[in-house]
């Protein structure tokens, strides 16, 4: 995408937050709810169209590769609720990429971007599988592609199609976001940053509420893929040691790691603060 196509983008991504704004800088959740509801119907006929297309298409991929066994099928298609059913999820899934790698690699990508996509529950598995799976090198640049691509492909359905059900069913939460925002908004790269590192706000919310509450897509974009890379490397290297797992989850020790990091982000928004009142 050329700079000129990029900045109209921007452009139109403001615009469309701009109107709903008063004099000091508030968002006007019922005035934006009011000017959406019309199209919030249709919208979520089309959301659902998409998204039951990208699910059947993923069962036509998966009904047309290579068969497994019954065993594989049971120990495979469950949702994991523990260590133990991840690790059995993996065996199957490391024995079938020795023999499929490509198929896997794009099953991976596939399944990531779309639940990504849609703000469903699952990308973390996947990227604590992808290190079992592929290796650290290989599993940390497949899911950080997958992380920004399917977050980017999120922010642009939310533009598009999703802003009226998002207002609907998130207006406190999405006001709340805006007002962080807005006190934000001369920094807006490195609290974007920030957001990411940390696990403090639901990378979901983030996802769905960064094209209505005015942050540009190219600060969404790299905001996304740098911020995310911390809890990348540990849900890959997770992924890498599935036999010592005991829950699945973060721990307090990366936790912490998560919530400093978030903090040295927000040292540069500090420092301009603190020069203006100067």
């Amino acid at each position: 995408m050329c700079i000129r196509d990029r900045s109209t983008w921007e452009s139109v991504i403001l615009m469309s937050t701009a109107g709903n704004k008063t004099n000091t800088g508030k968002l006007d959740i019922e005035k934006l709810k009011k000017e959406l509801e019309a199209t919030t119907s249709r919208n979520r006929t089309i959301l659902l169209l998409m998204l039951s297309t990208g699910l059947i298409l993923f069962l036509v991929v998966i009904y047309l590769s290579p068969s497994l066994s019954q065993k594989e099928r049971a120990n495979l298609y469950r949702w994991p609720r523990s260590g133990e059913d991840l690790k059995l999820m993996t065996d199957v899934l490391e024995v079938y990429t020795k023999s499929n790698y490509y198929l896997v690699v794009f099953i991976f990508c596939y399944l990531y971007v779309l639940l990504q996509s849609f703000a469903i529950p699952g990308p973390l598995i996947l990227s604590i599988l992808s290190g079992a799976l592929f290796g650290f090198k290989t599993g940390f640049i497949l899911v950080c592609i997958c992380a920004t691509f399917g977050a980017s492909a999120c922010y642009m359905i939310s533009l598009t199609l999703g802003k009226g059900l998002v207002v609907k069913y998130f207006p406190g939460r999405v006001v709340d976001f805006h007002n962080k925002v807005h006190s934000n908004r001369d920094h807006l790269f490195w609290y974007m940053l920030s957001l990411r590192l940390t696990p403090l706000v639901p990378n979901w919310l983030v996802n769905i509420s960064s094209p209505i509450v005015g942050i540009p897509l190219t600060h969404f974009f790299f905001g996304t893929l740098l911020g995310l890379m911390p809890a990348n490397i540990i849900h890959v290297r997770t992924g890498l040691t599935l036999s010592d797992i005991q829950k699945i989850g973060l721990n307090l020790s990366n936790i912490f790691l998560l919530v400093i990091l978030g903090f040295v982000a927000l040292i540069p928004t500090l420092i301009k603060k603190k020069i203006k009142q100067a």
